[in-house]
């Protein structure tokens, strides 16, 4: 975790060094992704590095807290009560990532290279965090919505649970295809996922949400 010489740092500075680190382990995964290529870029000194974070894997495990606090945000300041039901808020959520997607477009691209592209052994243990938080929290959904007589089924909730992630995490595969976005190759141009595209991302999330609806319904 970043040590308090990195946390005095000017909030314009530590704002320009996330970014320029974000991007770095966006386009690269983690063996190959350069402590060297973020310092020129920002035109620091090497030990500047070191003296905010005690490694390299401690400054990715920082971005990815980051970038899943970023992206928390999003889904929890969706209010339940607001939506006559499970799957009309469901597919809020999802709006709501849309946004993510559009005004995160950094932590967007660097928790896309993590869910879908990482695989370096060095920081294999930590890749699963994001489904163990998602199942914590769609396990506490779906509890609720049981206590509520909202959400009707006779699956179990682990199962109902696993089902919701398997099945949201193919909506990269669907947005891709549908909407005829290459997000390899933006992500390597460091461009956001989702930009222009809005209408046909969210047609294509209502698909999903209706589909999973029919299935657990």
């Amino acid at each position: 975790m970043p040590t308090k010489t990195f946390e005095k740092l000017s909030e314009e500075k530590r704002n320009r060094f996330i970014d320029a680190a974000l991007l770095e382990f966006s386009q690269h995964n983690f063996e190959t992704a350069s402590i060297n290529r973020i310092i020129k870029k920002l035109g620091i000194a090497r030990g500047s590095v070191y003296q905010y974070f005690a490694d390299k894997v401690d400054l990715w495990l920082f971005l990815k807290e980051y970038a899943e606090q970023k992206k928390l945000y999003y889904i929890q300041k969706i209010d339940r009560t607001q939506y006559d039901s499970f799957w009309t808020y469901y597919s809020a959520v999802y709006e709501s990532g849309i946004d993510f997607h559009i005004e995160e477009p950094l932590s967007s691209l660097f928790l896309y290279r993590v869910g879908f592209k990482e695989q370096s052994a060095e920081i294999k243990e930590y890749l699963n965090g994001w489904n163990e938080k998602a199942d914590e929290m769609l396990t506490l959904w779906v509890e609720a919505e049981r206590s509520a007589g909202t959400f009707d089924t006779e699956v179990s909730t682990p199962m109902v649970v696993l089902f919701l992630r398997t099945m949201s995490t193919t909506i990269a595969d669907l947005i891709q295809e549908k909407c005829e976005i290459d997000f390899e190759a933006k992500m390597l141009k460091g461009e956001a996922l989702i930009d222009d595209n809005r209408s046909k991302v969210s047609e294509a999330i209502h698909e999903l949400v209706s589909l999973l609806k029919k299935s657990l319904t």
